[in-house]
Parts: C-alpha cells; structure tokens; sequence
C-alpha cells in the first residue's frame, strides 16, 4: 500500500486491485421498478378498464335515456330527441310504483330481517358458543349458503316450495303446523317465497360483518363490567350494541345496495309473476331493456332507481353520523 501511495506505476497500482474492481464495467440492465412506464402502466390499466365498464356505459345510459332508443334504432342509428319523456312515462306507471312497494317490502322484511338474524347469531355464536373449533364448524356450516350462486339457490327454493309436493309443506303438515298445502307462488304469497330464499342465501353475509365487529371489540371494557358486577343482558344492551352499531350499519348498507340490483331470485323463481306481484324496480329494467328491447326506457329506470337509492343512502349516513356524534363517537 505504501509503494502505491508512493507514485507506483498504474499497471502496479492496477494489479494490485480485485479483478472484481479491475474489470470493465457490464452493462446494466434497466431497472423494471423504477422505469418510467412501469406506473403508468400500474394506474393507466385499471383506469382504462374502470371506464370501459363502468364511465362509458354510464355515460351511454344517460345518453339514450333521452332518446327514443329501442334495439332496432340503435342498430340503425335513427333514434331521435324526447327530452323527459322516459322519466315521465316511468314515473306515470302503475307497474312502477307497485314494484317501489314490493321493493319497501323487501327492505322491511328482508334486509332488516337478514341483518337482525345475522346481529343475533353472531352474538349467540360468540357469546354461548365456547370452543373454537365448534365456532368455526358453525360459522362454516352459516356460511355454505351465501357460496352458492343465486340463480342455483332459486332453482332449490323454487323446488322446496312447489306447493304439490314441496319438502317445506310436507314438513309443515306432518307437524301439524298448517292444514292445507300453502300456494307459496301465487299473487299475495311469491314475493314473500322470494324473501324466504334470499334470506337463506345471504344472512351469512352480515353475519360475518357483525362476528368480526364483536372479535374485535377491547376485552378490557368487559373485564371492568364484570368486576362491577353488570349482567349479561346488562353489557349487551350497554356496552355491545352500542359499541356495534357502526358494523351494525354497515352491513345494513351493503344489503341495502344489493336490494337495488336484485334481479336473480325473482327471474328464476317467479319472473316477477303472477300478475307482477313480486316484481322490483331493477326487475323492470331488466325485462324491458333485455328482453322487450326498449332501452330508452330501462335506461329511465336505471336512473330513478340509482337516484333513489343514493338519496336514501345519504339520508341514513346522515343520520347514523348525528346519532354517533350525539353519543360522542364520531
């Protein structure tokens, strides 16, 4: 190192260094990470299928809302301007507001039911159920059905309730719990089979939502209730609902948006029959954009239907925040 230092000849200094060191630099590749297209490629590709699916044909929807279109003229190109004529038709329909009632139902006896059975069961689950392995064995067996796709759920349901010879009318007879079979198809009683079956499907759905909320809650706040000596019912009314009611809406909403695609179910188990008595808004839609090929018209729909739905939304999140900012919670 001293002769280095000294003023050795470079070949010395030279050899004196690793061949690592002395040899010529390779050629570096690129860096993929770092490279300019690679962001743009991570953003720009979601974005162009987000507004292939989702900007484009919504700005088609709103487009032809306005238009007499049916599928004749779209292929042709010869539609023409109507203004709010669609909307006025919609809104003037008593086939319209009958399904807007059909759909109140729905929610009533439906949504808030599954989210009701879902809150108990979850409770009960966590509450009475002591071992974990039964737990899960439990939370699976809750869960199967939610797995299955809509369209097998009301082939099954549909065959359960055949009133002739259904599994669920025998079951009713032989416990004595009804005399005649119940035509579960007919005008006052489809929509309610509807119901039955949707509730079977996708109760599982808000049950995980609210099990995982009552997991995750501090068991400090219990252990201090115990030692102050509270009772179960006590906590549950207190601590648990309380502390639950964000997961609680939660799972509401989400089952409250799905009310406004609800289409399956009733295709497959009454085709909105008989005497449309079990028809829903976005049922509408789907029969005259899809099958009656008036797309002007269902693009109408579509639009009530979303308008709607967002309002009620609001309101409620609205009122869920004044409800936990009167509790001192948000």
């Amino acid at each position: 190192m001293a002769a280095v230092a000294g003023g050795a000849p470079p070949e010395a200094a030279a050899g004196a260094l690793p061949d690592w060191f002395a040899a010529k630099k390779r050629r570096t590749r690129p860096n993929l990470i770092v490279h300019r297209w690679v962001p743009i490629a991570l953003v720009g590709a979601p974005v162009l299928v987000l507004f292939g699916i989702v900007v484009y044909p919504t700005v088609w929807m709103f487009y032809h809302a306005f238009q007499n279109t049916n599928m004749m003229r779209l292929f042709r190109g010869n539609w023409s301007f109507v203004g709010w004529e669609n909307f006025h038709a919609v809104l003037t329909s008593e086939r319209f507001w009958d399904s807007v009632q059909h759909l109140a139902q729905y929610l009533v006896f439906g949504a808030c039911l599954q989210v009701a059975l879902a809150a108990v069961l979850a409770l009960t689950l966590y509450e009475v159920v002591r071992r974990d392995w039964v737990r899960v064995v439990v939370l699976i067996v809750l869960v199967l059905p939610m797995m299955l796709p809509p369209s097998i759920v009301g082939v099954l349901w549909k065959f359960l309730l055949t009133p002739s010879n259904g599994a669920i009318n025998a079951a009713l007879l032989h416990l004595g719990l009804i005399d005649e079979h119940i035509e579960w198809f007919n005008a006052g009683m489809s929509l309610w089979s509807i119901i039955i079956a949707d509730v079977w499907n996708w109760t599982a759905l808000p049950l995980l939502i609210i099990y995982s909320g009552r997991v995750s809650l501090p068991p400090a706040v219990y252990e201090a209730a115990r030692v102050d000596g509270a009772s179960g019912w006590l906590v549950l009314r207190r601590i648990t609902l309380p502390m639950l009611k964000e997961v609680i809406a939660i799972a509401f909403i989400i089952r409250f948006m799905d009310a406004f695609k609800f289409v399956d179910l009733v295709y497959v188990m009454t085709s909105g029959g008989p005497a449309q008595s079990s028809e829903l808004p976005t049922y509408i839609a789907f029969q005259r954009g899809i099958r009656e090929f008036e797309v002007s018209e269902a693009a109408a729909y579509a639009i009530i239907i979303f308008a709607f739905s967002a309002i009620l939304i609001t309101l409620f999140l609205r009122y869920l925040k004044k409800v936990l900012k009167a509790q001192g919670i948000a």
